[in-house]
């Protein structure tokens, strides 16, 4: 087993006026899981030491009970709906890809469970009975998908497929094929539910880091019950999803700690991988996996109170950061693609992350949000006109066979786009 030290920082500790606690985290070997290694620094929350017993029996999905389209969404203009059909395009060329899995899982993100793959196969199906494997968890047989298969990428992070699965809203019920037996998507759910942990004693989880842990929490609770998802992990820790949940808002707000304080000091920041910078797609994930458990009734008040906080820094962020990508353009225009990319990611995942907190009532905008909020969407449509004139969107294929890593973005971060365009606009709903 490798053993990772995770060190809280000075600023950090100060910020939540709190005695925090320095663990070694080890990561534990688990049937048919695995997450990627990273190196990010977290403590363990100083609430909720003390784990509930778990309940009898084991807990049993439920399908979400709450939709909603964000109240502060902007009217549909030619521009708008002209962005939209080119990032649809892309998602819908890369993302219909038989062969590729992890594409296959955003192309959900963008069109949801009625997606259709570039062979007429119905993209849920052919997910499972492509790519997921039976797998056996305490006498149960249930299903998972490997994290890659002979080279090819499944699930980067821990349950990406089933966070795509609930957010496009399909219920636990809905029966898949795989390896010629008839499931659940239940099965799914239940598989990782029971090989997910985290011992608050030991510091061994299935989660190498909290970088991990969004998709997997998100989905964890998209089909629980607050109070009531309960388990005993296959290697014996005894959980309770409102821990996952706490730690994961509590990390949140630990690596935000100099956001928060520029902002109150009414200061900029840099961007130099520092805090939620650190984290997949600038801490978004974090962001949003956080959201939709809490919005569903899982960890406290003082969580719910640390995501709507998010929702004001996320108003706050919004125009630093974006000078920050006009800034390098300037100074490195030979860059212009890669640099209008990561904007490309950071303004389609800000739409998702501010919609899903005002869609969930978490965080009310005021009028001066609401005005930033219009100009993100604005500001994707020229991000995608200006990928379009420099061939990004139209020859993702060939970029692919020299830069593999802007193919990546290019294709996950229009989907993601795809998904915040059609919240903004008030097209798409949100699933708790």
């Amino acid at each position: 087993m490798n053993s990772r030290v995770l060190i809280v920082s000075a600023a950090g500790a100060s910020f939540l006026g709190g005695a925090l606690l320095i663990v070694a985290c080890t990561q534990s070997p688990q049937p048919e899981r695995q997450a990627d290694p990273d190196g990010t620094v977290v403590t363990l929350p100083p609430e909720g030491d003390q784990t509930p017993p778990v309940v009898a029996g084991f807990p049993v999905p439920k399908a979400m009970t709450h939709s909603a389209t964000s109240p502060s969404s902007v009217p549909a203009s030619p521009d708008a709906e002209r962005a939209l059909g080119e990032l649809q395009k892309v998602c819908q060329t890369h993302g219909g890809d038989p062969e590729n899995p992890w594409a296959i899982a955003h192309g959900l993100l963008a069109f949801g469970s009625e997606m259709t793959l570039s062979n007429g196969e119905p993209a849920v199906d052919y997910l499972y009975t492509r790519y997921a494997e039976v797998s056996e968890i305490q006498g149960q047989r249930l299903i998972a998908f490997p994290k890659e298969r002979g080279g090819v990428e499944i699930e980067p992070h821990t349950d990406l497929v089933l966070k795509a699965i609930t957010e496009s809203g399909l219920a636990p019920d809905r029966e898949v094929l795989v390896g010629g037996e008839t499931f659940t998507l239940a099965d799914h759910w239940e598989h990782s539910l029971r090989t997910s942990f985290l011992n608050k004693t030991s510091g061994e989880s299935s989660y190498t880091t909290p970088n991990d842990m969004p998709w997997g929490v998100q989905a964890l609770a998209a089909w629980g019950t607050p109070q009531k998802t309960q388990w005993k992990a296959f290697e014996g820790t005894e959980m309770d999803l409102d821990d996952l949940v706490k730690f994961q808002a509590h990390v949140l707000t630990q690596e935000s700690t100099f956001m928060y304080q520029a902002m109150l000091a009414g200061a900029d920041f840099e961007k130099n991988r520092q805090g939620v910078f650190n984290y997949t797609c600038g801490g978004a994930h974090m962001v949003q996996g956080s959201i939709l458990p809490v919005a569903a009734g899982y960890g406290n008040t003082q969580d719910r109170e640390k995501m709507a906080a998010q929702g004001a820094l996320l108003a706050y962020r919004y125009p630093v950061e974006m000078g920050i990508y006009e800034q390098a353009r300037k100074q490195a225009p030979s860059q212009a693609m890669v640099l209008y990319v990561q904007q490309l990611k950071f303004v389609g995942h800000w739409l998702e992350s501010v919609h899903k907190l005002v869609a969930t009532g978490i965080y009310s905008p005021s009028a001066l949000d609401q005005q930033i909020m219009a100009q993100a969407v604005g500001d994707l449509i020229t991000t995608t006109a200006a990928l379009k004139q420099l061939g990004a969107l139209d020859n993702a294929a060939k970029i692919r066979e020299s830069n593999n890593q802007l193919y990546l973005d290019i294709v996950g971060d229009s989907c993601h786009a795809v998904r915040g365009l059609e919240l903004a606009l008030g097209k798409s709903e949100v699933h708790w």
